[in-house]
């Protein structure tokens, strides 16, 4: 009888060990797409657009897989706003702020962009946007109002809005709103000043500067200020 053939002894150990392998990357393959999804949508307070992201990353080491995806969700009042050129897009870093968001099975705490998004996306009627209408019809407090609203999103002070909105439906009469506006958005900023100071945070004398130019006559703006700048690092070593 012919001799059978006898396979190399390392070869069950090496067909193992790929069964392994494959098992292995299927399973994280599964893992990647049941719990890896990462989902959400995000506004940009330098070009008042929206938009929505996704990509999927491992779990629980939070390393990312594929390649982040976007599509422009971007609403009509944004628009109109841009458009009419009542706020400037500012060229250069954008800052993204999570409007809503979700990680695997878990969704994420709502961003305080949403409260803008909130007077963004308020209607009057199913075809009619509430701020756009009142920008058109009121295109000079326009001017004022939506450069207030700017402001404070780049710094994310999104919890103030609805004081900003509130101060602007009590008048009609620009100047007072202008006057009003500035001294309240003066005083928010003056309030994330101090605390950048007390955290020895380089950008606390420009955000006191943004404040002092809003309210020019604040002498507790102007102390702060000093205080800020009394405390930043100082440089050591002649300059030649």
């Amino acid at each position: 009888m012919p001799n059978s053939r006898r396979w190399p002894r390392w070869f069950p150990l090496a067909g193992w060990s790929l069964l392994s392998i494959l098992g292995g990357a299927l399973l994280v393959f599964l893992a990647t797409v049941t719990f890896g999804g990462v989902h959400g949508t995000e506004f940009c307070p330098q070009t008042f657009e929206r938009r929505s992201y996704s990509y999927y990353e491992l779990p629980l080491l939070h390393i990312q897989m594929t390649g982040e995806r976007h599509q422009d969700l971007t609403g009509s009042t944004e628009k109109c706003i841009t458009s009419n050129k009542f706020v400037t897009p500012i060229n250069g870093k954008r800052d993204w702020h999570v409007l809503v968001g979700s990680r695997g099975t878990r969704l994420r705490r709502p961003g305080d962009a949403g409260i803008l998004l909130q007077y963004l996306d308020a209607e009057e009627s199913s075809e009619v946007y509430r701020w756009v209408r009142w920008s058109e019809q009121h295109t000079e407090l326009a001017k004022i109002l939506w450069p207030a609203v700017q402001r404070l999103a780049l710094r994310d002070m999104y919890v103030f809005m609805p004081d900003l909105f509130d101060l602007t439906k009590q008048t009609d009469d620009g100047t007072k709103l202008q006057e009003q506006l500035d001294r309240y958005t003066a005083g928010k900023l003056l309030v994330l000043g101090q605390r950048l100071t007390q955290q020895k945070d380089a950008t606390a004398v420009k955000v006191l500067d943004e404040a002092l130019a809003l309210d020019p006559n604040s002498a507790e703006i102007k102390q702060a200020r000093e205080t800020a700048f009394s405390e930043q690092p100082k440089e050591t070593g002649a300059q030649k």
